[in-house]
């Protein structure tokens, strides 16, 4: 690759999957760099135990509150010092497919800031994810399906443009904090969507998702920012999103995961 590339990873008690992504991150990254938001498990040890990784935690404003938009900040602002030309940014249990190596060899584009991509959701374990497409009661529209025309994507590799003040909305305390997340709002050239490579969501796999605690504990974090709508109705939305009695799922395919 043509380029330094820093990888950028928000954290908080995830023990249970960074090891597997930076097993993966660290065979193409220059730099990793780790932005803990107060974790109390073994997160810390296992991303020291790494060479490439650096390790940065965030003082929160208001512990009660999530922060996104001030997490994602933080860490943009973090990466000016790392000196990258390129930066892939990823929460902590998204994992990127090996073709990334092969894109990121070839990604001299110049009219190109950003690159979407795809986001593949696990379901169960990492032989199936989900595709099924369904209107709640809401009258929201939900897509799981990855590869249709509409998909859930990302914007997490960008190139790093040093002289310029990246900028997120602040005012957002939990989710998109811009329209190109996690890329920053203020990007400048063309953002393509791209099927070279893609992200594969770990989430779901979680036994705090399985569980309910990681619905319960955002529903508290966006109802401690805006008490207007209570935590049942929050977990309600939530719970008519995900849940569906005709989820529909198809097999992953092998080339989508790292080898050992």
């Amino acid at each position: 690759m043509k380029g330094k590339l820093v990888t950028a990873i928000t954290t908080k008690n995830e023990d249970w999957i960074i090891q597997k992504t930076l097993d993966a991150v660290c065979k193409f990254s220059d730099e990793v760099v780790i932005y803990d938001d107060g974790s109390t498990d073994s997160t810390e040890e296992i991303c020291r135990s790494y060479e490439k990784v650096s390790w940065s935690v965030r003082i929160k404003d208001n512990p009660g509150n999530r922060e996104e938009a001030k997490q994602r900040q933080g860490l943009i602002n973090l990466l000016k010092k790392y000196e990258p030309n390129y930066v892939l940014l990823l929460d902590a249990d998204e994992i990127p497919t090996p073709s990334i190596i092969p894109f990121l060899n070839n990604i001299e584009r110049n009219s190109v800031e950003s690159w979407k991509v795809r986001m593949i959701n696990l379901w169960f374990n990492e032989k199936i994810f989900r595709v099924d497409q369904f209107t709640t009661k809401y009258g929201t529209s939900v897509n799981w399906n990855p590869f249709s025309k509409k998909p859930w994507f990302k914007c997490p590799l960008m190139k790093f443009d040093l002289s310029r003040e990246y900028y997120y909305d602040l005012s957002v305390d939990a989710g998109g904090c811009s329209s190109n997340h996690p890329a920053p709002e203020n990007l400048k050239g063309e953002i393509e969507l791209i099927n070279d490579f893609y992200l594969i969501h770990y989430g779901w796999l979680s036994d705090k998702t399985k569980t309910g605690s990681k619905s319960i504990e955002m529903a508290e974090f966006r109802t401690n920012s805006d008490p207007s709508v209570p935590v049942r109705t929050r977990l309600d939305w939530h719970s008519v999103h995900t849940v569906d009695t005709k989820s529909t799922f198809m097999p992953c395919q092998p080339e989508w995961f790292w080898s050992s």
